[in-house]
């Protein structure tokens, strides 16, 4: 593997709390090269988002070799609230677990990352959720994004049609 591109491979592992129920075939990507950052506020980012890509990185070479490329995306989650007062008049604020049961915190994952016609890194289209499996972040990466844990969740699964990233 190229120098350039693992200071930005994460290594791939099992979620341990998940280890006993996944089969063995979900061990298959050993490495995944992390091409960028997004950062969102209030719901997560739509596919097609454009990321801010790491210095350094060709990922042609990436796609050279078959590695899977992934975004770092960060969530600030939080719900709209609309306030209409007396007067008629509305204000909007923006508050953390509304209903009890919303996700209330910054959140960290790896979500599937893809070229658009620009050759500009973008999300991938797709509706993708946690599929069990954690990245393991370089330091490299976690300098680049202050903040960020160094194991993250790999959202790597489509819950619709059962597929992981990348597509075969």
């Amino acid at each position: 593997m190229n120098t350039d591109l693992t200071r930005y491979c994460a290594r791939i592992r099992l979620d341990p709390r998940y280890e006993r129920d996944l089969p063995a075939g979900a061990r298959t990507v050993e490495h995944v090269v992390i091409a960028g950052y997004r950062a969102a506020f209030a719901a997560e980012p739509r596919p097609a988002t454009v990321l801010a890509p790491f210095p350094g990185l060709d990922l042609a070479q990436a796609y050279a070799e078959h590695l899977p490329v992934m975004a770092l995306v960060r969530v600030e989650h939080a719900t709209r609230v609309v306030i209409t007062d007396d007067d008629g008049t509305t204000r909007i604020s923006w508050e953390e677990d509304t209903f009890g049961h919303s996700p209330s915190r910054i959140s960290w994952y790896l979500a599937p990352a893809t070229l658009n016609r620009e050759r500009r890194c973008v999300l991938a289209e797709g509706r993708w959720r946690a599929g069990g499996r954690q990245g393991v972040l370089p330091r490299s990466v976690t300098t680049l994004a202050p903040g960020v844990p160094t194991v993250v969740d790999l959202h790597d699964h489509d819950p619709h049609s059962g597929t992981r990233w990348p597509p075969p």
